[in-house]
């Protein structure tokens, strides 16, 4: 817990507070003003704000326990849990992910017994009659001869010795938030109460009002709207598809226009407008299609990279290896790399010599 202690002279923030067995507790903090000597009186200020957000996620988490055993079955069990003023965390043993609708009908049930508004009682007694009583405790924590019950009346009673509302209305509300996996056979449920709850409700009510205005929707309509935007998206990508291949076609029309004859060889070597290496590889398998017989060099810019592609035909790959021809050339580019016989790609940070890289493959050839 947090706050402040404090006389005349002195101010003590409490950052952590500890408990140690033999009732010992522990304030770690840094003194802001003044000085602390044995012998002084000072007077501990808890941060009540945060103090009630903390017991806010601490009853729910108590509720949230109660509901999981009712809906999910007798062999949940705490396995953990994090109470903080921001949010709660709970993971309990389970066997499976939590189904959405099953997620939905534990939150719906713990805010029913949040608008009960019932009492939240703590009773302290032997830990042989709590036990007695029904009381849940975590077998694996360390309990003394006396122990504090928390109860709310007819649903829950665990043993428990954290601050807690003084009825389940003042929760305020719960909203899961995630359900996850923690570790085998440990499922884990975060959670939000409060204040936290509302600002959450809030910014996510302001994410559907920018969504309604971006996509000219109603918010009652905002699904069957993207429906349609995702539809029409996919079609516009099939229509650029096709209008890409079409283009390549033409393009390569024009870009067999550029073979020249080095050595007895057709070599095409030429820099063409295109954007990653996947459509650089389909461009040459085209061209080497209506090649026939020849060595195709390839180079491309693209966000401020070089691209480079080497291909030769079958009846060439006695005297000309892909892979070989494409490191060289990626040398000129500032890159590496190698590849098959047949065809091999490779990368550079120097695009600015993608000129001198194609006449180096006129030279290989030589």
């Amino acid at each position: 817990m947090k706050g402040v202690i404090q006389n005349n002279g002195t101010v003590f923030r409490v950052h952590q507070t500890l408990r140690y067995p033999g009732e010992i507790i522990l304030h770690q903090g840094r003194i802001e003003s003044g000085d602390m000597e044995t012998g002084q009186r000072f007077t501990l200020q808890v941060d009540e704000a945060r103090r009630r957000d903390t017991a806010r996620n601490h009853t729910a988490t108590h509720l949230l326990h109660a509901v999981l055993r009712d809906e999910l079955g007798d062999h949940v069990k705490q396995a953990g849990s994090m109470v903080s003023p921001d949010r709660l965390r709970f993971d309990f043993t389970h066997f499976a992910a939590v189904p959405a609708e099953v997620l939905d009908r534990i939150e719906t049930r713990v805010n029913e017994k949040i608008r009960e508004n019932l009492s939240v009682s703590t009773t302290v007694m032997p830990m042989a009659e709590a036990l007695e009583t029904g009381a849940m405790a975590l077998f694996e924590e360390r309990y003394g001869d006396t122990v504090r019950v928390v109860s709310v009346p007819d649903f829950s009673m665990e043993l428990c010795g954290g601050t807690h509302t003084a009825m389940t209305g003042d929760i305020g509300l719960f909203i899961a938030v995630s359900e996850s996996s923690a570790a085998a056979g440990v499922r884990r449920l975060e959670a939000l109460t409060g204040r936290a709850a509302l600002e959450s409700i809030q910014s996510q009510r302001q994410t559907l009002r920018r969504l309604s205005v971006a996509l000219k929707s109603p918010q009652d309509e905002l699904p069957e709207r993207m429906d349609k935007v995702q539809a029409h998206q996919k079609d516009l990508e099939r229509e650029l598809e096709i209008l890409k291949q079409q283009l390549s076609k033409g393009r390569s029309a024009e870009i067999l226009d550029q073979v020249e004859e080095v050595a007895g060889v057709k070599l095409l070597a030429a820099k063409v407008p295109i954007e990653n290496p996947k459509d650089l590889r389909e461009l040459g398998d085209r061209l080497k299609d209506k090649l026939q017989s020849g060595v195709i060099v390839l180079a491309a810019e693209n966000k401020g990279k070089a691209l480079l592609l080497a291909i030769v035909t079958p009846d060439l790959q006695e005297r000309f290896h892909a892979g070989n021809m494409i490191k060289s050339l990626s040398a000129e580019v500032g890159g590496g790399g190698g590849g098959r016989p047949d065809m091999a790609q490779a990368g550079g940070s120097k695009p600015e010599f993608i000129d001198r890289a194609l006449n180096k493959a006129k030279e290989l050839i030589k």
